[in-house]
């Protein structure tokens, strides 16, 4: 059974993630994933890096972000095509114009209107569990996402509960804030950074072991062995989602204005200069 990581964030999601984007394309290569999506926290900042990393390196790269909307739900959003990207990209722009520089503000309805085309993975917070599934129906999955707390098997059968009552499928994801273990330490120190604190005063906000890391398949389906369908289900994402950045092509804008082509409307500017 191939697993596909969904839930990977990397060094552009700032004073979080503790690994560049290649650095996890080329650990994900190692360990033999089938696929690998960066969803960075309201960003796509970090994808060209992991595309061509991706591509240089021979392994399926999903386009990807993580939209953490200002109730604090988070949701993972992947484009299937080109128009999904692009409504991504409109929703981003919508998101970070309300806010200060380095902010953003987004909230479900934003991601309701914006939405089409896209698969959408709830990660935290299921108060819109239904509203998504009203609107986007079999593009949207429960993530199952383990927190390494002694409450994951407990909170797995709760999102188990919702997934059967909602008719909104599992599917399994990594809690992925670095591409080895040994990032453990840079971890906590970007945390002291962002929580402006002491190393000795980061307490229940350091890194409690080394988890958040990449896993291979074979740890992952011992993690997940009670549902083997949200493993299965990484698959199917990754193949519901073949948007790749390759499909991106500048276009150069028409300069067709009232029928009037480029060279025509120079020479009448110009015309018209001289006699001015």
């Amino acid at each position: 059974m191939s697993y596909a990581e969904l839930n990977a964030i990397s060094n552009f999601t700032f004073l979080t993630g503790a690994s560049h984007a290649d650095e996890l394309v080329a650990r994900a290569k190692e360990l033999g994933l089938s696929g690998l999506a960066i969803a960075d926290t309201n960003t796509f900042a970090g994808i060209v890096r992991g595309h061509a990393a991706a591509q240089e390196m021979g392994l399926t790269y999903l386009v990807a972000v993580r939209l953490v909307l200002t109730d604090g739900a988070e949701i993972a959003a992947y484009p299937k095509t080109r128009k999904g990207y692009g409504n991504l990209c409109r929703l981003l722009t919508l998101g970070k114009r309300r806010a200060a520089k380095g902010k953003c503000e987004l909230t479900i309805e934003d991601v309701l209107a914006w939405g089409e085309a896209c698969v959408f993975v709830i990660i935290t917070k299921t108060d819109h569990a239904a509203a998504l599934k009203s609107a986007f129906g079999a593009e949207v999955f429960l993530g199952l996402k383990p927190v390494y707390d002694g409450e994951d098997e407990a909170r797995f059968a709760a999102r188990k509960a919702l997934s059967e009552s909602l008719k909104i499928p599992l599917v399994a994801m990594g809690h992925v804030i670095m591409h080895a273990g040994r990032r453990r330490r840079l971890a906590d120190v970007l945390s002291c950074i962002r929580e402006k604190v002491k190393i000795d005063q980061l307490g229940r906000l350091a890194q409690p072991n080394a988890e958040a890391r990449l896993k291979s398949g074979f740890e992952m389906r011992r993690l997940f062995k009670a549902y083997p369908e949200a493993l299965v289900n990484t698959q199917l994402i990754m193949e519901r989602c073949p948007f790749s950045l390759d499909e991106l092509k500048y276009e150069y804008p028409d300069e067709v204005t009232n029928g009037e082509n480029a060279d025509t409307r120079l020479r009448r500017l110009t015309e018209d200069g001289l006699v001015w």
